[in-house]
């Protein structure tokens, strides 16, 4: 099925033949650069492979950088439109069969996946001019029926061969404080971050009995001289200040945070809330001020880049002291956990000191023993989708999977949607991901809503002050603020894994499980708004066994009765219709739907004994007996 040539490149430029290793285990084939010696390689092209795929191919899903920091899905016509970047493809073949490749990072080199002249290509460099020598895993392979299964030893089989130094998602703990629903302040009071609005935030929860069990602090929190007399007018030009912008202290601001970070951390504690602090890898966006507090305290752990940016050393050691100072005043402030941001230091900061895996591995394996003796699990990662990063992460489970939240911005919600489902593809087999903030009081808060009901990961909003929406919220939380949350990734059903929804003209399906109960979530993202349609099925959620089911639409609350194969029809209006599905297996003419006010209603119900349905908290129910929908109140 797969056939391989290689070359290798040196810095001039030279090209010649490489030698390759491939080991077929499972039907997963591993392809190896076998010893193969340059003077010094190309530092962006040491080896590069033709994969040649016989098969007649009708569809290609490539997921792709977009940028240092994030993934997003993109449709390609044929393996020459793989853009460069890729970190995965999904091949389906005419026979209805997928092939998948997937390139790793090793110790030194990193591979990655374009398509060039109608053929698909991996790549592999070190972003290194003195590296030499490369002896390495490259990517893996492998054909199947089942997309998903397929990906997933895919997965598997990388891991195996890269001694086991990162894990499959179900191998990671996932943070108890993120069971919970969050608020973020990043959208609400973006670099002005301050406590007395973070208080006036947090008399809102209470006074609307909104259950919000943790805060994250975010940008920027801390000292940042460069902001002292600046003003902007708009968002642009708020980035632009962000950007050129240096930490000077690691401490609270004196004049945002007057009475110190322990201050605002106890007022918010004495809310009953959980306390995170943003942090990114660089300090502030431009680095750590050389004339500041932090250097002087940190600038043994530090480097200077060629650009003359100061940020944390790449070395294990030196990154974890780098943290460790940082963790340690949280710790003594009272915080409890801490969300990790700018992870592309690598590619933005490291490119040319060291080669890329030695960089990676070196400020990842730093970054998450501090984590760990600080706070445990206790970590949410962002920014970092590289595959340097993605691939060296040992113990962290949780890890944003698209680009920040645009409130109040209609067009970006398709972007959005597609990122998170389709990255639950690729980072979804190695981290919980996260979906990022929203807000309750969008014009598409419902949609929001939903989707973050799906996702399988942590659920938090970042309304501004008085504008907190506790409607929106009611369905996807009990009352002590515990999230209803999905077993798994959401990721798009499999008739909608090799074509693009916004021109397809079809709905697009987003699918997860809790227990033996299928999610499905349909919604419309055509870009012109037109009306899609759509078949919904048991079989459009992986892992669901072959049985018959009671399905239950959420918003309209009618009843289907359909076996694991059988098909209906919907036809979605326009961009703001969509539907809820909840699939319960039927046993002994007997199904339970559970909570008919919740979307992941399954996840309310306690127990089910002797045709009694045991709620976890007392409301509205329902079950399906001899195929009737019967609804409790």
């Amino acid at each position: 099925m797969f056939n391989f040539r290689a070359y290798s490149k040196d810095s001039n430029g030279q090209v010649k033949k490489a030698p390759l290793k491939t080991l077929v285990s499972d039907g997963i084939v591993s392809v190896y650069a076998d010893s193969v010696v340059m003077h010094n390689f190309d530092p962006d092209e040491a080896v590069k492979v033709k994969i040649i795929v016989a098969d007649a191919i009708d569809g290609i899903l490539a997921v792709s950088k977009d940028s240092p920091y994030w993934t997003g899905p993109v449709f390609a016509t044929g393996l020459g439109d793989v853009p460069k970047g890729t970190q995965a493809v999904l091949l389906k073949k005419s026979d209805g069969t997928y092939i998948a490749v997937l390139p790793v990072v090793g110790k030194e080199f990193k591979t990655e996946l374009i398509g060039e002249n109608g053929c698909l290509f991996s790549k592999t460099f070190s972003w290194y001019k003195d590296s030499c020598f490369l002896d390495e895993l490259l990517f893996v392979c492998g054909a199947g029926k089942n997309p998903f299964e397929l990906i997933k030893k895919c997965f598997k089989r990388a891991i195996s061969l890269l001694d086991n130094r990162c894990r499959m998602r179900e191998e990671r703990s996932y943070p108890e404080i993120l069971e919970y629903l969050g608020w973020c302040s990043w959208d609400s009071m973006q670099i002005r971050v301050n406590e007395a609005d973070i208080e006036k935030k947090c008399k809102e929860f209470k006074d609307k009995d909104i259950p919000v069990k943790w805060v994250v602090i975010d940008d920027m929190w801390a000292e940042i001289r460069d902001f002292y007399g600046e003003e902007y007018s708009d968002f642009k030009q708020m980035v632009d200040l962000m950007h050129r912008s240096k930490m000077y202290s690691y401490k609270a601001d004196p004049i945002r945070f007057p009475y110190g970070l322990s201050h605002t951390v106890d007022m918010l504690h004495s809310y009953g809330m959980y306390v995170g602090m943003w942090y990114p890898t660089t300090g502030y966006w431009a680095g750590i001020d050389e004339n500041g507090d932090a250097y002087k305290e940190l600038c043994q752990f530090l480097l200077t880049t060629g650009e003359g940016v100061t940020v944390p050393h790449f070395e294990a050691d030196m990154a974890y002291m780098y943290y460790k100072k940082i963790f340690d005043y949280f710790r003594k402030s009272g915080v409890d956990f801490v969300k990790i941001d700018n992870q592309a230091l690598p590619q933005v900061h490291y490119k040319g000191i060291a080669p890329v895996g030695k960089t990676a591995s070196g400020a990842v394996s730093g970054m998450e023993a501090a984590v760990g003796e600080a706070f445990g699990d206790r970590i949410i990662n962002c920014m970092g989708m590289s595959g340097e990063m993605m691939w060296n992460r040992s113990s962290s489970g949780v890890s944003r999977c698209s680009n920040d939240f645009m409130p109040e911005n209609r067009k970006w919600f398709a972007k959005h949607i597609l990122q998170c489902t389709y990255n639950g593809l690729v980072q979804g087999q190695l981290y919980y991901n996260d979906f990022d903030m929203w807000w309750t009081d969008d014009e598409q808060a419902q949609k929001n809503s939903l989707l973050r009901a799906v996702s399988g990961g942590p659920i938090y909003v970042s309304d501004k002050i008085g504008r907190t929406n506790k409607e929106i919220l009611a369905p996807l939380i009990l009352s002590d603020g515990r999230i209803l949350r999905c077993d798994r990734c959401a990721v798009p059903s499999e008739d909608c894994l090799a074509s693009d929804p916004r021109n397809s003209g079809r709905i697009f399906k987003v699918q997860n499980t809790y227990k033996d109960s299928g999610v499905l979530a349909a919604f419309n993202l055509d870009k012109n708004g037109d009306a899609v349609n759509g078949t919904v099925s048991p079989k459009d959620i992986y892992g669901l066994s072959e049985c018959q089911y009671a399905i239950y639409e959420h918003f309209s609350r009618e009843l289907k009765i359909l076996s694991y194969d059988e098909t209906f029809s919907i036809v979605l209006e326009n961009n703001d219709d969509f539907k809820l599905y909840i699939m319960a297996p039927i046993r002994e003419n007997f199904a339970v739907i559970g909570r008919v006010d919740k979307f992941i209603s399954p996840a309310t119900v306690e127990n089910v004994f002797d045709g009694n349905v045991i709620l976890k908290e007392n409301g509205p129910y329902a079950y399906v007996k001899d195929n009737e929908l019967i609804i409790k109140q």
